[in-house]
């Protein structure tokens, strides 16, 4: 099977973004790649069927192009709009979208700029602390990490955003103190009891002489057995490879493997989420039914994690009113699709034309309670 590559460069506020589009004959997939300025932060892959010609290769390789292409012109059209029109929510919606799609430069803007609207704004402030770990400032994400857990002390992720921050700055005991805490807000907090085994690892290998190392490799252990108990997934080959290097008391190579683990973690849901943000906030209308249920899955994971985050329980509630409205539309096809296949039925033209009213007072519903979000 021939190999195909297509390539595009954007320009846009002295940055280049590039859209790499090739496939792999091998195993069936067309991969794109979006770099910033020569640094790759977006890959995704859509596979396809291994039997079809070169050219509906080609064909496929240049859809999967042109809607990246498509996607990064929108939102950097979007990001253009918000910065003139100093709207905080669209400011903050756009800067989630650009943190999950790995645009972190583009995201510290537009979370910096919702913060200055309003100082207090726990969502901008969390994220915000992501987006500066994810680029390195340690202490500016400390920063804006510790202000969310005040905002919001009981809400148990970002209290493990801020132990992350601390992590990534080597403020080891002030981390193990945060994790506690969050497990302790939720006793079913995968990520956090994964974290906290990662933090005392960290604190046993540095500390390999202490009077208490028996008894805090035994906590490392409880840690990562109770984050695999919460969240079962996470037990895969390199997890499972991790734990025996953690038995054989070979540490470091243990918490490489953890670690590995954890970063792989972060980029799944980090795709999985720009996928739906993308859509939701540039193309409602394009919408899918799967967009909404992976979402609704991944909400519901979030609130697993903060049963009291009440923004969260009002996002799922949005969402599943627009998975009402698809629904609905799609009930609504079929019976026109009836009303094809077989006009005679008695009534049939009045069922479609209650249910096309009905449809049209539930989208303009869901549409205010939407806007009104």
């Amino acid at each position: 099977m021939e190999t195909f590559r297509l390539s595009s460069k954007i320009r846009d506020r002295e940055k280049e973004y590039q859209i790499r589009t090739v496939n792999d004959a091998a195993v069936g997939t067309v991969v794109t790649t979006v770099l910033i300025d020569g640094v790759p932060t977006e890959t995704t892959e859509n596979p396809h069927p291994n039997n079809i010609s070169p050219d509906q290769v080609l064909s496929f390789v240049q859809v999967s192009h042109d809607d990246k292409k498509d996607e990064i012109e929108s939102l950097l059209q979007a990001y253009n709009n918000a910065s003139v029109e100093s709207d905080p929510r669209l400011l903050y919606h756009i800067g989630t979208a650009f943190y999950y799609k790995g645009f972190y430069s583009e995201a510290r803007e537009m979370l910096l700029a919702v913060t200055k609207f309003d100082p207090h704004n726990h969502q901008a402030l969390n994220f915000l602390g992501m987006t500066e770990l994810a680029l390195g400032d340690f202490q500016a994400a400390i920063a804006s990490a510790a202000m969310a857990v005040r905002e919001k002390s009981s809400y148990a992720d970002y209290r493990n955003n801020y132990a992350e921050a601390l992590m990534a700055d080597e403020q080891i005991g002030r981390a193990i103190e945060e994790l506690e805490d969050a497990v302790s807000i939720n006793m079913y907090y995968s990520d956090a009891y994964y974290n906290l085994g990662l933090t005392l690892l960290h604190n046993v290998i540095n500390n390999p002489t202490q009077a208490t190392f028996k008894d805090e490799l035994e906590r490392v252990h409880e840690s990562f057995h109770r984050a695999s108990l919460t969240y079962a997934n996470i037990m895969g080959n390199t997890f499972n490879d991790g734990m025996t290097a953690l038995a054989c008391n070979d540490l470091v190579k243990a918490i490489d493997l953890l670690q590995r683990v954890r970063h792989q973690k972060k980029d799944r849901q980090r795709r999985e989420f720009s996928t739906f943000h993308m859509k939701f906030i540039l193309h409602p209308n394009l919408i899918t039914e799967k967009a909404v249920g992976d979402r609704i899955k991944a909400l519901e994971i979030e609130i697993a994690a903060n049963p009291t985050y009440i923004d969260l329980q009002a996002e799922l509630a949005q969402c599943y009113f627009e998975q009402s409205r698809l629904l609905w539309k799609k009930g609504l096809e079929r019976l026109q699709r009836v009303v094809e296949l077989n006009p005679s039925l008695d009534d049939i033209n009045k069922t479609v034309a209650l249910a096309n009213q009905t449809f049209e007072k539930l989208a303009d519903a869901v549409d205010e309670i939407v806007s009104e979000e």
